[in-house]
């Protein structure tokens, strides 16, 4: 009986040093899997076809969090250039258009204390790089009593529902008490260790304390931050600019 009792206070202490391990220093390694084919009525099939291929591809992301601070990445896929053909101008001169696929990074930073996000934003179109600072607006949160087991941590579910009525599934653990996640998804009581949305799931593969301050990316100061009314219509010029595929023309 004694020696049961030792066992048990044995892994009761064990728990309580991990957990006060991960409360200070985090790292997660996710992969994300796309739900949505690629579709655009500028581009050729052929392209189509190769984008919806390489999105299949699960894509690589981390989550580091040390000391209340935390930075989300991914790993952006391979990108290619496809020729979509030549066209004859005159007797000595052709163009060839070829159609570029770009793979969009992410980069995610949320400082201790702080309600938001800053997501950083790179368009080579607009030659500008900028940061959009969001704070996540649910218009229902709605916490379940289902159980989901990842990597051996308990996680439960909560449905959270957006303005635009499109509801999202975060499992989060209480076994890592630490309010953080992916995308921004930081208000929860435990870390986020998957997310089912309605274009992609996202699911931790790698849990461990593997991480270092400096693994934790700082905010440019030399980058503009853009907030409110002004990020929305930021993000709308560049919605117009990225709806138009990418040509490279080349005159021979």
């Amino acid at each position: 009986m004694k020696n049961k009792t030792i066992t048990i206070l044995t892994v009761f202490f064990i728990s309580i040093s991990l957990n006060n391990l991960f409360a200070q220093y985090l790292k997660v390694e996710y992969e994300r899997t796309e739900l949505q084919d690629f579709k655009n009525s500028s581009s050729s099939q052929e392209y189509i076809d190769k984008v919806n291929k390489v999105k299949k591809i699960p894509q690589k992301n981390f989550l580091y969090f040390a000391n209340g601070n935390s930075f989300f990445k991914n790993i952006p896929r391979v990108g290619f250039v496809h020729d979509a053909g030549t066209t004859q101008i005159d007797e000595s001169n052709r163009k060839t258009k070829k159609e570029v696929y770009t793979d969009f990074e992410t980069k995610i930073y949320h400082i201790k204390n702080e309600k938001g996000s800053y997501q950083y934003q790179n368009y080579q179109r607009i030659n500008e790089e900028f940061y959009g600072y969001v704070e996540m607006n649910y218009k229902k949160v709605d916490y379940k009593d289902d159980i989901l087991k990842i990597d051996n941590y308990f996680c439960k579910l909560v449905e959270v529902t957006f303005p635009n009525e499109q509801i999202t599934k975060i499992w989060y653990t209480e076994d890592i008490p630490i309010s953080s996640g992916p995308y921004g998804f930081n208000t929860f009581p435990g870390v986020v260790l998957r997310i089912e949305a309605p274009s992609y799931i996202m699911t931790a593969v790698r849990i461990s304390n593997d991480t270092k301050e400096n693994d934790v990316e700082k905010l440019d100061p030399k980058l503009k931050i853009y907030k409110g009314e002004e990020f929305t219509k930021k993000m709308q010029e560049v919605r117009e600019l990225n709806s138009k595929p990418t040509y490279q023309e080349i005159r021979l």
